[in-house]
């Protein structure tokens, strides 16, 4: 079966009446006859055009068979044979992504398997990632475009719980294997110490966790006396400071994560004092991460509240349009504390549970073997053949047209009857 890799190219079969034109519009060399007298000649009406067979129709044909030849080859035919197909199916294809997660036990041991997976491959592409979703994205992009072969992707991980799932797989052709290479288990337990919390029980505190196959542990060790956070500022009016006081206290009794002090913050609830002159638009990194956590937080679109925020002079100013007595003054001062201090999370990484061994098989495909749809992503054609065709036939018509030999017009006498 013969595919055309550029069939566009076909069109260029157009070029073929060039040639012909050119002989049909040649010169013809006449027989000349001499008459004694003019007035001897029978006289016909002269014609501007009129048919006639093209010239030199051998060298007319070797022409057509070069324009021919070269608008084949520029059309990429290819021969899909079966010893071609055989040649295609004996070579693989690999992508293999390398887990450089936290959880790793031995990197060491990854990356020799790696290499061994690499070794024997037609094609391959490492790819060292700690996030296995992103590195089976970038290995669907690589492998999409490999030339004509088995095509595999293989992982080697610790296969932690939450990795990766069964659906994470469904963006890879059905054609494409999957291999899973379990490179060692972590450790039974994990401990970790978590970001220190402020103001839970008026207190410092330092938060550690244990993990293991029987659950989480948490335990929480007090390192000192924090009241109210100094770093937050809260603008009442002057009727209400005792009550902004004390949701400034509310709001903090629930904990906040230590950070940096020096990131000011100012509340501004209605009737509060101006927060200072020279305000700017908010561009400071931190300030813009904490405006964006205002507009997703659920304790203002619960409490109805629309907020405002400002740099001034330095200081993330927030403003409010309720008094610093509503009930929902708390939940806001709870909400600008959350957006400039986010909770701090545990690394998914302090996970000790494992994918179990008999689901990683369940996951387990063999590449399908290419067939002739596969050579689309072909490089490569049989059009050298077809050029060099080509080029034989130029030189055969370049030696035709230099052997051609010019016979000189004819030239007889006719006698007066």
């Amino acid at each position: 079966m013969m595919k055309w890799l550029a069939p566009g190219a076909l069109a260029g079969f157009v070029l073929l009446a060039g040639p012909i034109v050119v002989h049909l519009l040649a010169r013809r060399h006449a027989r000349r006859t001499i008459f004694p007298a003019a007035h001897l000649v029978r006289p016909m009406q002269a014609a501007a055009v009129r048919p006639r067979r093209p010239t030199d129709i051998g060298l007319l044909v070797l022409r057509l068979a070069v324009v021919s030849a070269a608008v084949l080859a520029a059309a990429q035919p290819l021969l899909l044979a079966r010893w071609r197909l055989a040649q295609w199916n004996a070579r693989v294809s690999r992508a293999v992504i390398v887990d450089t997660s936290a959880s790793m036990p031995s990197p060491e041991t990854a990356s020799r398997l790696a290499a061994q997976e690499t070794a024997g491959a037609f094609r391959s592409r490492r790819i060292d990632t700690a996030d296995l979703r992103d590195g089976l994205e970038r290995a669907t992009a690589w492998i999409r475009s490999t030339q004509p072969s088995q095509r595999e992707v293989v992982l080697i991980s610790d296969f932690q719980r939450g990795a990766i799932d069964r659906d994470t797989f469904r963006q890879l052709p059905a054609d494409v294997g999957i291999r899973l290479v379990r490179a060692g288990t972590g450790p039974a337990d994990r401990t970790a110490a978590l970001t220190p919390v402020d103001f839970w029980r008026a207190a410092h505190w330092q938060p550690s966790i244990v993990v293991n196959d029987a659950g989480t542990r948490a335990s929480w060790q007090r390192e000192g006396r924090r009241d109210a956070p100094s770093w937050l500022e809260v603008l009442t009016a002057p009727g209400d400071v005792d009550a902004g006081a004390r949701a400034k206290q509310a709001a903090a009794s629930f904990g906040v994560a230590a950070g940096d002090d020096s990131h000011r913050v100012v509340v501004v609830f209605a009737g509060g004092e101006n927060a200072g002159p020279g305000a700017q638009e908010v561009r400071v990194p931190w300030m813009v991460e904490a405006a964006h956590s205002l507009r997703r937080s659920d304790l203002l679109r619960d409490g109805g509240v629309n907020v405002s925020v400002e740099d001034r002079e330095g200081r993330f100013v927030v403003r409010a349009p309720i008094a610093g007595s509503a009930l929902a003054a708390p939940a806001v001062l709870r909400a600008v504390m959350l957006a400039v201090r986010p909770p701090a999370i545990a690394s998914p990484e302090l996970e000790t549970a494992t994918i179990a061994d008999t689901e990683l098989a369940a996951w387990r495909r063999d590449p399908a073997p290419v067939g002739q749809q596969d050579s689309g992503r072909l490089d490569e054609s049989d059009a050298r053949w077809l050029w060099v065709a080509a080029l034989a036939l130029l030189g055969v018509e370049t030696w035709a047209r230099r052997r051609r030999v010019r016979t000189p017009a004819a030239e007889v006498e006719a006698d007066a009857a």
